[in-house]
Formats: structure tokens, C-alpha cells, sequence
């Protein structure tokens, strides 16, 4: 509906969950909590067009499987600390 009928939204998928707690931008206890917090860190006017912008940089990026945080440009200045920490816990078992 906000791409259709460009009513302003900000619809939280999977994708922006995910990409919002990875973020620091949310805490990521429930999709209308990261909602609520993605409302009130951007403007009302970027909110359709954002929302597309994040997505397709997390494909690009910021990826579901096999996410590197050292290698997404957000990540590796803003993201939490507990990412860095699985990552390096994946790797780590990975070469035992």
C-alpha cells in the first residue's frame, strides 16, 4: 500500500527486523517495537522509499545466510556487539 498508493508507512518485514536490530537501531523484541523505533529515528517523507533502500542494500550487503559483519559497511562501523561476537564464535568453531 505505501509503494501503490504512496501513503506513508514503514512496513517491518523479516528483512527490516532483522537489519534494524543488526543495526543498533532497534532492540528487536517485536515488529511493531522496531516499527515504532524506525518512525522516530527518520522522517515521515523517506519512510516508503526507505524502506525499499534497506532491503536491497541487506541483499547486497548485510545478507540472512552467511552474513560477515566485518565485511557489511554498516556493521562493521554501527553494528552490535553481540553479532561481531557470534560471527567470531562461528569462525572460530568452524576451524577447530
Amino acid at each position: 500500500m505505501s509503494q501503490a498508493y504512496q501513503v506513508p508507512a514503514f512496513p517491518v518485514d523479516t528483512h527490516i527486523y532483522r537489519l534494524a536490530y543488526r543495526w543498533g537501531l532497534s532492540d528487536g523484541k517485536n515488529v511493531v517495537k522496531t516499527e515504532a523505533d524506525l518512525k522516530k529515528v527518520f522522517p515521515e517523507e523517506k519512510w516508503n522509499k526507505l524502506h525499499l533502500q534497506i532491503i536491497f542494500f541487506g541483499r547486497a550487503y548485510c545478507p540472512a545466510r552467511g552474513h560477515n559483519p566485518y565485511l557489511c559497511p554498516i556493521c562493521k562501523e554501527h553494528g552490535r556487539k553481540a553479532i561481531f561476537k557470534e560471527f567470531d564464535k562461528k569462525a572460530k568453531t568452524a576451524q577447530k
